[in-house]
């Protein structure tokens, strides 16, 4: 009996390994619907019991998620930024803000000196959208742009580690900007420090990038009535 279980154990972990590989080499990319259980099970050569408990075990590990009536989606690739989201999920936001007052000056400091031209017209666009959903007083199109600014920017470091970090962030950031209430104190004046920001990435200025960026962190801290460093 127990040799039974071990060959089952085996051909699980067997089939989850080759999913998660298709998974993770963009064969079947975040956002695709993964094949049903039958062609699972007649592509991998296991059982179609096997298949639903490797399948069961990525959607717990985060990779997958099963949607009622239209089949299994991916949505991660990568199982250990699923586990920094899930830990920054439960993270108290004076940590989250503190991480980014790091993050940030990093973040800013590269993107000044790495970005390409297609970069900067990103962060443009998220700026464009930022002020737009503020004079349109919409808090919700606020919020996601403000944070897809932030990722934006770590995305034009040129550093991937960076980058990938600051993805997981981005449901912790939405929370924080939300509770900041930072549509309130925003303001679209020249002298905004995203503004100031993105001309300093703009003109390839690291050190007025890094000005632009302590501000920043020093409004949010403000705003989020937390106390300043030790």
């Amino acid at each position: 009996m127990q040799s039974v279980r071990k060959g089952r154990v085996s051909l699980v972990e067997t089939a989850t390994d080759e999913i998660r590989a298709q998974i993770v080499s963009g064969t079947w990319p975040v956002g695709s619907r993964i094949p049903p259980e039958s062609a699972l099970s007649e592509t991998l050569g296991v059982s179609r019991a096997s298949v639903r408990e490797a399948v069961r075990s990525l959607v717990h590990s985060g990779l997958l998620e099963p949607r009622q009536g239209d089949g299994t989606f991916v949505i991660s690739d990568d199982d250990s930024a699923v586990a920094l989201r899930r830990r920054l999920e439960r993270a108290e936001l004076s940590h989250v803000t503190q991480v980014r007052q790091g993050l940030d000056v990093v973040a800013a400091r590269q993107a000044a000196k790495h970005r390409t031209d297609a970069q900067l017209a990103g962060i443009e666009a998220a700026l464009a959208r930022r002020r737009a959903a503020l004079a349109a007083q919409d808090d919700e199109a606020f919020t996601a742009a403000d944070a897809e600014f932030h990722v934006l920017v770590a995305e034009a470091s040129d550093n991937p580690v960076l980058a990938d970090i600051y993805r997981s962030l981005s449901a912790a950031l939405r929370e924080e900007l939300r509770r900041a209430a930072c549509l309130d104190t925003a303001t679209a004046a020249p002298d905004d420090p995203h503004s100031r920001l993105t001309d300093a990435i703009r003109a390839r200025d690291p050190q007025a990038a890094v000005d632009a960026a302590v501000v920043l962190l020093a409004g949010h801290v403000r705003d989020l009535a937390l106390p300043g460093e030790d």
